[in-house]
């Protein structure tokens, strides 16, 4: 028993031991090595010291051309993807600016649109006061003929008409009246010049006969602008007297001095006049 114990080890068995475990540790850290600087994941490195066998040159060479080949393939797959990135940017810049030239020529049409129908409506509004107009037009042509076949003559969208006969101021107004109309109210010179070119003496619709010395028109207005002859109006001077009444004197050198009272009942022709 004492021989057993005190017997000489075996060296030769430790050192086939230890260079047994030496070999799988130096594999160990080269398969680590390896896998650590080609980034693979530690469950690889595991994979790969538990599963794969002691390897020789070759073998190791093999493992070199598998990992370079996958970091070629990853490579690649990030310069696709780069590329794809890239593209997808491009395109989506392209699509944004053929969307905001898209907008702004929508929001152009909007705004051509919108004054197109301001201008139609403007059109419309326009077509119809012409139309209006014309319906006015037409109706004072027909009012216009159908008074000249009576004697009427028109001028500045009034009808004047001229007696053939005489009477006295009151009388000739009250032919008027029956005509739908009044003794002629003088508001210009064209007017004045206009009723002078009649070659006629004629009562006009102008008197003084409610208050001396303060000229009215018939419809209650009072003188502002006369058209008097030379040293009218005198009320007939010394001897006549109460020369109320105005008429239109041919007679006379200028068209715009024509104007003269007379005794209202005096008969001259007379001017009606009536807005068309």
């Amino acid at each position: 028993m004492s021989k057993v114990i005190y017997a000489e080890p075996d060296m030769n068995k430790k050192v086939k031991f230890d260079r047994g475990e030496m070999e799988e540790r130096i594999v160990d850290i080269y398969v680590s090595a390896d896998t650590l600087r080609d980034g693979e994941t530690s469950t690889k490195k595991e994979e790969t010291v538990d599963t794969a066998p002691i390897n020789g040159p070759e073998d190791q060479q093999t493992d070199n051309r598998a990992i370079k080949d996958s970091e070629d393939k990853r490579n690649t797959l990030f310069q696709s993807f780069s590329l794809y990135k890239i593209n997808a940017t491009e395109e989506r810049d392209q699509l944004q600016t053929i969307y905001n030239n898209l907008t702004r020529e929508r929001d152009q049409l909007q705004t051509r649109y919108n004054n197109l129908t301001k201008e139609r409506d403007q059109l419309q509004t326009r077509y119809n006061t012409l139309t209006t107009e014309k319906g006015h037009i037409q109706a004072k042509l027909f009012v216009i003929e159908q008074h000249c076949q009576k004697g009427w003559r028109y001028f500045d969208s009034s009808l004047y008409f001229l007696s053939t006969e005489t009477k006295t101021w009151k009388e000739s107004r009250q032919d008027c009246l029956e005509r739908v109309a009044d003794l002629v109210i003088i508001n210009s010179n064209k007017e004045q010049t206009f009723l002078f070119n009649l070659h006629t003496r004629a009562w006009i619709g102008l008197t003084d006969s409610v208050t001396e010395g303060t000229w009215k028109w018939v419809d209650g207005t009072t003188l502002t602008t006369g058209y008097w002859g030379t040293g009218q109006p005198d009320n007939g001077g010394l001897f006549s007297g109460q020369e109320d009444c105005v008429e239109i004197y041919y007679g006379q050198d200028d068209p715009v001095k024509t104007w003269n009272d007379d005794k209202c009942g005096t008969n001259h022709n007379w001017i009606c006049e009536k807005a068309v």
